[in-house]
């Protein structure tokens, strides 16, 4: 998880978007030498390296060598970079690092000749008007250094520098990412994400690469959502929001300051970003409460598409599906509804009595942790054991034929209500009463494809061929 925090954004800039940039070094093509960086290792052979964790890519450092730590000093230390025409220059960057050692430290040189060992150069420390991850306990999220100041180096070849230092007895581990020499203002690097734009929770859900990750990760977002669960958990709590039904509508946001309850519909400004590939909204601010006591109706899906990108953090239902498996030492049991397997977790509640080979019915936020999907229950309410379609589809108590091949489909209902149908982006592409308990719709307008119905409280899949 990065630490991406919301920054003030004043009029200054915005405008200095197009700002001169000097240097940048992010790491994406995981060299660490690309683009004319170097390292120097005066002590022992602890170097710099490029890693990648869950998408993300960074240069890195350690003195653990798998048993103990040793003493070693190593600099990452940038290409000559030419300030002579520059106004208010400064360098930004992000950090992280966990385990106690020293900080890791930041330097500036303008008589370095690029190749020789750093003793050989005249270096000052900046690292005073840098903010750095303190949190040595746990990996934590990136922290964005802010603009250090660079006026007072002005010259026609400057090097910045990253020192790191560790002894026999201790040393952090240490994350360097985004660094930036620009001038004053130009957004980027450290110095946090751009301006926040409106952005749906299907927007920045669908928007996905090869990866399933969010291409909007980094991206600062003004949006909102109805909550459905709450994370209480002490180092990565949060809630889970969602705006409308169906596939991309929900997301988790981690936030430790603002408390909602379950049906409270939220806005907020955030930061998009993936946790292990969990897409998330951190940074939280401008928390508000619109309205209380709303409800969101589960999504109807098989056990097969629920552990699926499109249901991500989505409140789903899954009927008649069978134990496989009893509770392992995580508190998950394997359910089936003969489409595929998805896990029963207990991240909000653990159902206290699973029996192999009953079929239950289970409503829960699907999550994705430790490469697996599953689904998880928010209280004793949402687990039963399966009886009929009918009892837990509220009015709805058929649909076919499913998949539609036709253009018509059956609709059974149990009382007069109305059929609305969603598409996977959220939009409502037919809407219509439903007055008889057996209707026939017509859904020819359609193009191909996977649909919600939604019908009064409930909600259930059509596929369209």
């Amino acid at each position: 998880m990065k630490k991406l925090y919301i920054l003030g954004v004043s009029l200054m800039s915005i405008g200095a978007m197009t700002a001169q940039t000097y240097e940048t070094k992010d790491f994406e093509d995981l060299s660490l030498t690309s683009g004319g960086w170097t390292t120097q290792v005066p002590v022992d052979t602890t170097d710099w390296f490029a890693s990648e964790q869950s998408g993300d890519k960074f240069a890195k450092i350690s003195n653990y060598n798998g048993s103990n730590n040793v003493a070693s000093e190593a600099w990452l230390i940038s290409p000559s970079i030419d300030l002579s025409s520059a106004t208010a220059p400064m360098v930004s960057f992000e950090t992280v690092m966990k385990w106690t050692g020293p900080a890791i430290e930041v330097l500036v040189s303008t008589d370095y000749n690029g190749t020789g060992a750093p003793s050989s150069a005249t270096w000052t420390d900046l690292t005073a008007g840098a903010t750095l991850d303190v949190d040595d306990q746990t990996w934590g999220n990136w922290t964005p250094s802010g603009e250090v100041d660079l006026t007072s180096y002005i010259s026609s070849s400057v090097y910045i520098a990253f020192k790191y230092t560790g002894s026999n007895s201790d040393g952090s581990t240490w994350e360097v990412d985004n660094i930036l020499v620009a001038e004053t203002g130009t957004q980027g690097g450290g110095n946090g994400p751009s301006a926040p734009v409106a952005k749906t929770i299907v927007e920045i859900q669908s928007d996905v690469d090869s990866n399933g990750e969010s291409n909007l990760k980094s991206d600062s977002v003004i949006t909102g959502g109805i909550v459905t669960a709450i994370y209480a958990d002490a180092t990565h709590g949060g809630y889970h929001i969602q705006s409308g039904i169906g596939a991309w509508t929900g997301i988790f946001v981690y936030d430790q300051t603002n408390t909602p309850a379950i049906g409270d519909s939220v806005t907020f400004k955030a930061v998009v970003d993936e946790y292990f590939s969990y897409t998330q909204l951190e940074g939280v601010a401008d928390f508000n409460i619109v309205s209380n006591f709303n409800s969101v109706p589960a999504t109807l899906v098989s056990t097969a598409n629920a552990g699926t990108e499109m249901y991500e953090s989505v409140l789903c239902q899954v009927v008649n599906a069978t134990c496989e498996t009893a509770p392992n030492q995580y508190k998950e049991w394997d359910v089936n509804d003969g489409s595929g397997t998805i896990i029963a977790h207990d991240r909000f509640f653990e159902y206290p009595s699973v029996v192999i080979g009953t079929a239950y019915n289970i409503t829960g936020v699907i999550n994705y942790s430790y490469q697996k999907w599953s689904i998880n229950p928010r209280d004793a309410n949402d687990v039963s054991v399966y009886s009929s379609v009918e009892e837990n589809t509220g009015v709805l108590t058929s649909v076919y034929p499913n998949p539609s091949v036709t253009g018509l489909v059956t609709i059974e209902v149990s009382e007069a209500t109305e059929l609305v149908v969603i598409d996977l982006l959220g939009n409502v592409v037919l809407s219509q009463p439903l007055l008889n308990t057996v209707n026939t719709v017509d859904v020819s307008s359609l193009a191909t494809g996977n649909y919600i119905l939604k019908v009064g409280a409930s909600a259930q899949q059509l596929m369209v061929k």
